[in-house]
């Protein structure tokens, strides 16, 4: 209780102060502008640069995925825009230099203002499992694009300070192709490019959480709010097979308290079919594995979806 009082009072603070919490999200459908891990170690360095070229805001969370990303920032909204405007317009300025011609015509962001520290607390945690939702063979505490790894991980914050170096002059001027980071000596790199821990306050992230479990479940079991943010954000938000199971016993007991999915009249499974694959996503192969309906049935119902 005593950790969300700070919380609250840090919040409003920050309102008092004329600065504001935001949802940053650039869109899904945009083309993939990250191929390979080069691509993403720049993009990583950029957002470290641009925070210290900006200081008037503040990082929270982020995370890049190949075409899109997510960050949970603070400050005035103008602020906010140009940090992502340098931001574009670096990373612009490196793939022109490396012939190689991305379309970032359409890499423009979104923001919403988050009111409440739950919403702040909401999104840091759907910012920090993006990645993981995209490529399932990354957990929220190993996709390396973003700040996520180091929320919780005293092993990995113990990793940054004994192992990070940091980031040379040339190494800076290279990734602008000129002189505006000349006097960033902050930088400090870890496996190949700009560590979050240099440039996001994680220790105010966390403190939005009561702790580490409550962080956990922020992340894997906090389903709705998940949903409710995609939504927001016209994305398609896919979910593990646990995630799903959860829904679907919920749905079921809905319909039939104590009654398992598996043992739902054939009309009850088909009404929650049509909920799994029309409001969170689902695959006509999971829906057979969480209903055990049969494939023919759920063809017949979705003939053209996957």
């Amino acid at each position: 209780m005593k950790n969300f009082i700070s919380i609250e009072d840090y919040f409003s603070s920050c309102i008092d102060k004329g600065q504001s919490f935001w949802h940053l999200w650039t869109p899904e459908n945009h083309q993939v502008i990250f191929t390979s891990e080069d691509d993403f170690k720049v993009g990583m360095n950029l957002t470290a640069i641009c925070a210290f070229l900006h200081p008037e805001i503040k990082i929270l969370a982020f995370e890049l995925m190949s075409n899109h990303m997510h960050i949970t920032i603070v400050g005035a909204e103008d602020s906010v825009r140009l940090y992502f405007n340098s931001f574009k317009k670096y990373l612009k300025r490196w793939f022109e230099h490396q012939k190689n011609y991305v379309d970032l015509s359409g890499f423009n962001c979104n923001l919403r203002r988050l009111n409440s520290p739950t919403e702040v607390r909401d999104v840091i945690s759907y910012t920090n499992r993006n990645g993981f939702l995209v490529n399932p063979d990354t957990t929220p505490f190993s996709y390396r694009w973003g700040a996520n790894l180091f929320f919780f991980n005293p092993e990995a914050k113990k990793r940054y300070h004994e192992n990070s170096v940091k980031m040379t002059l040339r190494q800076r001027r290279e990734m602008v192709h000129g002189h505006a980071a000349d006097s960033i000596d902050s930088l400090m790199m870890l496996d190949g490019y700009v560590c979050p821990m240099c440039f996001c306050d994680i220790a105010t992230a966390e403190k939005f959480y009561r702790n580490a479990s409550n962080y956990l479940y922020g992340i894997s079991r906090n389903i709705e709010a998940s949903k409710k943010i995609a939504e927001e954000c016209s994305e398609m938000i896919y979910y593990s097979d646990d995630e799903l199971f959860r829904i679907t016993c919920s749905l079921a007991d809905a319909k039939s308290k104590n009654t398992p999915p598996g043992l739902l009249p054939g009309n009850a499974k088909i009404e929650i079919a049509r909920i799994l694959h029309n409001e969170y996503n689902a695959d006509k192969k999971k829906i057979v594995r969480m209903l055990k309906l049969d494939m023919q049935i759920l063809n017949s119902i979705f003939p053209d979806t996957r």
